[in-house]
């Protein structure tokens, strides 16, 4: 079999918009024609490399890695990426083994580093000192073979012929075969393949107009001019070469069998060690983290009782014997630099489990106190870095990222990738420009289609109002080719938090590049690349509501003179769980949304574990591990709490039996069937990840043979493994859910007893949450909170507390700006001013916002107003201001007297229209007050009434503005929206046939009316729709602010 056909030019979808296949499809297409190899050459970097290794070894197929890169070919290159592709010369490089692989990563690097995203090129003088272990690939008969052949070696420089019987294709490869009887050169055949199968072609076609940003017609000139470019078998192949001598065939075939036959690169082979942690003289790294849990432990824990110190012990054995201690050395000086910053910042996820990370101040979570299990994080067979998340202040995130750089050095540390991929619409708009489609028509069609799910072509054309039967449709090419494009690679961009640290160079493990932002590099491997290989990544997310939390208690303290420790929460405050229990959760944190808020008044919350069930129970896991009516239902004491053998009771009881947490799954294996550590985390992670059927047999076997040695019978424990096997894939980590809950339930703290300052810190970290800024400002007002407006004296630039009462910054002001907030920042450090004349002389009037205000920003000002205190009249001020301004402006010293004008005040409705228009919000009535008495005629029923008066099964009518729309992938095509009035909010319920009849009207209006029937339930409110229509409109204008939509 060792003549069959090895394609060694192969370029997946990771050629950002040129291959257009996966490279699991080309893998596929390789098993099918049964090639022992393949090698993936994707343009300028290696991408795809990991996921395609995964997915060749999985198929049985050896994975060969390799690159084209640009070579500089002496002339100026473009400016401009759309006509960068046909310029300088292309070189194919294969990795032979390590060493191959570590001169490639230094070569891609030195291609991508110095040169424009996009516009990777290598200089011939960049190959030295990086030849080493290298097959190259010549495809373009030009001067540079004998350079090469000195550079790599003559032996391991190849020509490459491939022929798609295209014009040119016969006369290339003639001219490399001479080129090669001259030099002394060996051959290799290719079929430079950029898709699986010849139907792909088509694709490969829209690519090349969307990477060039054009249409197909005008793309004529860099299309390929037929579908040959597949991954041939070799017999079509050598069929395609009858017309070359066979000798020449037969040298190029063999050479390609030889080449994946020396080639014996794995990623197992890739490691990185730890940066080097500095510890003091006379101290080992682990000797020095010993020393500091001790002292920590004494401080953390008064007494430290035998339960606490084993634990320490246990972890610190583990961490010895495995080679951790730097590692957990790095996290600690990470958190002290935060901490001396004033940054806040707590670790989460698995971290969490561990004493160690606790005493570090790496987590907040007592991990004795909350049973969580150390084995989840961290434990004495694992090889790959344990995952430390830390979340950071998402204002002051960038500073902890800085200090990586400076502490560690550039050269050792680079962000994590984050490949942006195709979804509907962007595949829709993308295409269909590359169709020639107006793009009025492609708006239309991508906001037809779903944001989240992808929908069917016929669901999408109905819904934006095309013919659906008939064929030659002028949309179904287009969601044809659409469907085929979801989910491929557009760019690369920069993971939210996922930064490499290593002790060796970067570059000589995974190639680098400069990201979009200044000062970064950013590595070729996304997160999932990293952990799969194992790379010692640092976790570094921004998390917003740290940030809102953070100013939360500066605001506090800046208006009160106290500033509360939410460390020393003793967490049982019973008027906070019963905030909880009622479901107002508006602005807390991870309990705000409608699911969550439809199940709190069912599980009701008493304490603080319960609240961990809550965190960790509203996902797409458990939701779709069906554990959450069971434990609802028994919560309710609707169900008894059941335990099919007592072993479970201890590992369960806190769940009231139902299996929740992965902790939960590793004590079950470890309890009953006797499992290590290890084993235990084995068996998570196969029933989590790619099942085979022999992999869990063997751990079926192995389960069932433990539960025998422990007495457990048979029956009971195939019935144990079998719920734990449906469960694992969802299951979520208990720990996380812990680290989480706290911060839940200091927000719920903060809004019960300091609600304007949470609100207010809410407002400042805009966009984030569920809910748009009006419906947080409308929340707090039905909690008492005085929303003060915009006052040019007593604002800020963010938002305030002001003696109890909350007020409204300068950033809420549309159209001010960073420059303008500065401006107005700078004119408030000499004093409040007492007239609209004065403010003028105060600040410059420009053209542009860069070193004063506009005239329109200062307009706006006034009509949002900043000004009542002084110019109740808005329309007087904004005439004045207009006629009279330039005056102040060039006679600052001379009070020029105000010819006389009499405008009408603006209505109380017309302030609160302008308020929408340049706030987004009311400071004083919501809008749908104004639609009450149309509403009154149309028999809509406010939802005050709704909560308080009308019984469950009752038709009734609901109105109001949407604040959101939901489509969870849980949902199973159900849609979720919240309908707001001036009392609250209603949940209604659209089933699927419902939505797809009212789908525009639902989408794109603003205010609604549905009728449906009211479903009524411990407390639970939604009404199950049948009819929906848009609100009448009023006569005068109104400006809406949006909802927010969510998966």
């Amino acid at each position: 079999m060792t003549d069959r056909f090895v394609e060694l030019h192969c370029h997946s979808n990771y050629s950002f918009l040129e291959g257009a296949s996966h490279p699991d499809e080309l893998v596929a297409r390789a098993r099918d024609l049964e090639m022992p190899a393949l090698a993936i050459t994707d343009r300028n970097g290696f991408y795809g490399a990991v996921k395609f290794f995964g997915a060749a070894q999985r198929a049985g197929i050896k994975p060969i890695i390799g690159t084209e890169l640009t070579i500089d070919d002496g002339t100026t290159p473009p400016k401009d990426r759309v006509d960068y592709d046909r310029w300088g010369d292309r070189l194919l490089l294969i990795a032979e083994d390590k060493a191959g692989y570590t001169n490639l990563c230094r070569l891609v690097s030195k291609a991508q580093m110095p040169n424009p995203k996009g516009m990777a090129r290598l200089k011939a003088e960049e190959f030295t000192g990086y030849s080493q272990r290298l097959f190259a690939l010549v495809t373009e008969p030009k001067d540079r073979l004998p350079f090469y052949q000195e550079v790599f070696g003559k032996d391991r420089v190849f020509l490459e012929l491939h022929d798609h019987l295209a014009p040119g294709d016969r006369g290339r490869n003639q001219a490399l075969i001479e080129l090669a009887d001259r030099h002394k050169a060996p051959i290799v055949i290719s079929n430079e393949v950029f898709y699986a199968t010849p139907d792909r072609h088509r694709l490969h076609d829209v690519l090349t107009a969307i990477r060039h940003r054009t249409t197909l017609d005008e793309a004529q000139p860099y299309l390929h001019p037929n579908a040959e470019h597949y991954l041939k078998p070799g017999a079509e192949l050598r069929e395609v070469f009858r017309r070359y001598p066979a000798s020449i065939v037969a040298q190029g075939m063999g050479h390609a069998a030889e080449i994946a036959r020396a080639c014996h690169f794995g990623f197992d082979l890739v490691s990185a060690r730890f940066p080097g942690f500095p510890v003091p003289a006379g101290q080992t790294p682990f000797s020095f983290l010993y020393r500091l849990c001790q002292d920590a432990v004494r401080e953390k824990y008064q007494p430290v009782t035998a339960e606490v110190a084993a634990r320490l012990q246990k972890e610190l054995d583990v961490i010895d014997k495995t080679g951790f201690a730097e590692f957990f050395l790095i996290n600690w000086d990470l958190m002290r630099f935060a901490q001396s910053r004033g940054i806040p910042g707590q670790g989460r996820g698995s971290a969490a489990d561990s004493i160690v990370a606790y005493l570090l101040g790496i987590t907040r979570v007592d991990p004795i106190a909350h049973n969580l299990l150390f084995e989840r994080f961290l434990h004495e067979e694992m090889t790959t870095t344990p995952d430390i998340d830390i979340d950071f202040s998402t204002a002051h995130r960038e500073q902890v990222i800085q200090y990586i750089y400076e502490k560690y050095g550039p050269e050792r540390t680079g962000m994590v990738a984050n490949v942006v991929t195709y979804r509907q619409r962007s595949a829709i708009r993308e295409v269909g420009k590359a169709l020639g489609f107006k793009e009025q028509t492609l708006d239309h069609l991508a906001k037809s289609a779903s944001a989240w799910h992808p929908e069917s072509p016929e669901t999408i054309a109905q819904a934006a109002g095309y013919p659906t039967t008939g064929a030659g449709q002028p949309w179904q090419l287009l969601f044809e080719l659409a469907t085929q494009i979801l989910a491929f690679p557009r760019h690369l961009s920069i993971h939210v938090g996922g930064m490499l640290v290593t002790g060796e160079p970067l570059i000589d493990i995974v190639p680098v590049e400069r990201a979009t932002m200044p000062g970064r590099m950013v590595v070729q491997f996304n997160k999932d690349d990293v952990e799969e290989l194992g790379l010692i990544k640092m976790d570094m997310l921004g998390l917003r509501m740290l940030s809102v939390v953070a100013e939360a208690l500066d605001l506090i303290e800046a208006d009160t003179g106290q500033r509360p420790d939410l460390d020393a929460l003793d967490l049982k405050d019973p008027e906070v769980y019963r905030l909880c229990q009622e479901a107002d959760t508006i602005g807390v944190f991870q309990i705000e949304s409608r699911a969550q808020m439809q199940t709190l008044p069912r599980s009701r919350p008493e304490t603080f574990n319960d609240l961990v069930v809550e965190v960790a129970i509203i996902r797409p896991g458990p939701i779709q591990g069906d554990a959450v009516h069971p434990y609802l239902r028994r919560k309710q004491g609707r169900e008894p709490v059941m335990y099919i053998h007592p072993r479970l009771k201890p590992i369960l009881e806190e769940t009231l039996g139902v299996v929740l947490y992965q902790e939960q799954i590793l004590k079950i294996s470890m309890d009953c069937a006797s499992f290590s550590s290890a084993e235990a985390d084995h068996f998570r992670r196969a029933m989590s990840s790619h099942r085979s059927h022999e992999l869990m047999a063997g751990i079926r076997e192995r389960f069932l043979r433990g539960c025998a040695v422990n007495e457990i019978p048979q029956p009971i424990a195939e019935e144990i493994f079998t719920k734990l096997a449906a469960f694992a894939e969802f299951g979520f980590t208990k720990s996380h859910a812990a680290a989480f809950a706290r911060t839940c339930y200091e927000t719920a703290w903060l809004k019960l007893h300091h609600a304007p300052a949470l609100y207010a810190g809410l407002l400042n970290a805009q966009p984030m949450g569920f809910y748009h800024p009006h419906v947080l400002v409308e929340d707090a007002k039905h909690h008492g909170v005085t929303i003060l407006p915009v006052d040019i004296n007593k604002s800020y630039v963010r938002c305030t507390v002001e003696c109890g009462a909350l007020r409204l910054g300068f950033n809420y002001v549309h159209g001010i700006g960073d420059k303008g907030l500065e401006v107005l920042e700078e004119a408030q450090l000499n004093g409040s001013v007492s007239s609209l004349e004065q403010f003028c002389r105060r600040i410059r009037l420009t053209a542009q916002s860069r070193n004063g205000l506009t005239k329109a920003q200062v307009q706006n000002l006034i009509l949002a107003g900043a000004f009542d205190a002084m110019e109740p009249n808005r329309r007087e001020a904004v005439w004045r201001f207009n006629e009279h301004a330039d005056d102040w402006q060039t006679f600052p010293l001379l009070s020029q007297p105000s010819e006389a004008v009499t405008l009408p005040m603006m209505t109380h409705r017309q302030r609160v229209a302008t308020d929408y228009r340049l706030l987004s919000l009311s400071t004083t009535d919501h809008l749908i007050h104004f639609y009450r008495p149309q509403f009154d005629q149309l028999h809509v029923i406010d939802s005050k009434t709704i909560r308080s008066s009308i019984r469950d099964g009752a038709r009734v009518r609901v109105g109001g503005l949407v604040v959101t729309r939901q489509s969870p992938s849980t949902g199973k095509e159900f849609k979720f929206f919240t309908l707001a009035d001036e009392f609250g909010h209603v949940d209604v319920i659209l089933r699927p046939p419902i939505y797809q009849r009212y789908r525009q009207v639902a989408n794109l209006e603003p205010i609604l009316i549905m009728d449906g029937t009211l479903q009524k339930q411990d407390g639970v409110m939604s009404v199950l729709v049948n009819h929906i229509e848009a609100a009448p409109s009023l006569p005068d204008e109104d400006v809406f602010p949006t909802s927010r939509n969510y998966r």
